[in-house]
């Protein structure tokens, strides 16, 4: 959450429900951050802090003041809940920033995404889960196959986290490293987000259909 403005993405507010919570600044407002408070992207928290941590989020629906520096968003936990493990367990072996893929493949597996642009996914089910290459359309995923070191128990995820790590890079690297630069947006995205000419992404493509025609 360090650094980050306006609406946090997955920080479902415990007092209201509502995705609503903006970052708190704490201290003595410096910069821009009367600006960004009157805009509503920050809220701050003024010079008395708390010797047992501040809250770093206050929701704009109902003014809670609430969460930690670290604490898992919604889909994060949810991924931790299915996987029957803590956050912590989740953390050390397949790091942060894990997205629910909505409505993913009817495949038995429920979906989870990390990196952006996606760079590993991970599914659950009733048995245990698997770790694959993100696909930027939902498809029957052939190669999601309990083989080849793809699949693992949770019980392999809590007591041997080393050997989920290393797939989980290997997996992120392969993928990292088949990212093409769009020439539009000059941001980096997997070779099947791109058009039939391979110049621009499919986003950069449907954005300006309209001045190239």
């Amino acid at each position: 959450m360090s650094g980050a403005v306006g609406i946090q993405a997955g920080r479902v507010c415990p007092g209201c429900g509502r995705e609503e919570s903006v970052p708190i600044v704490w201290g003595m407002p410096a910069g821009d951050s009367f600006e960004l408070a009157e805009r509503g992207l920050v809220s701050l928290g003024g010079c008395l802090r708390d010797p047992e941590g501040d809250p770093v989020l206050e929701c704009r629906a109902c003014g809670l003041a609430w969460g930690r520096e670290g604490d898992p968003t919604a889909d994060e936990q949810a991924l931790a809940d299915l996987l029957r493990v803590t956050w912590p367990t989740v953390l050390r072996a397949l790091g942060a920033g894990w997205r629910w893929e909505d409505p993913g493949p009817e495949d038995g597996f429920r979906w989870f995404v990390s990196g952006e642009p996606a760079q590993l996914s991970i599914g659950v089910d009733a048995v245990g889960f698997v770790l694959a290459r993100p696909l930027v359309a939902w498809s029957p995923r052939q190669d999601v196959v309990p083989s080849g070191g793809l699949r693992f128990t949770r019980e392999q995820l809590q007591w041997f986290p080393a050997e989920v790590t290393a797939e989980a890079e290997a997996i992120a690297t392969g993928v990292r490293r088949s990212f093409r630069w769009c020439r539009t947006c000059r941001r980096p995205a997997p070779p099947e987000a791109f058009d039939r000419t391979e110049r621009m992404c499919t986003a950069c493509d449907e954005a300006y259909a309209h001045v190239a025609g």
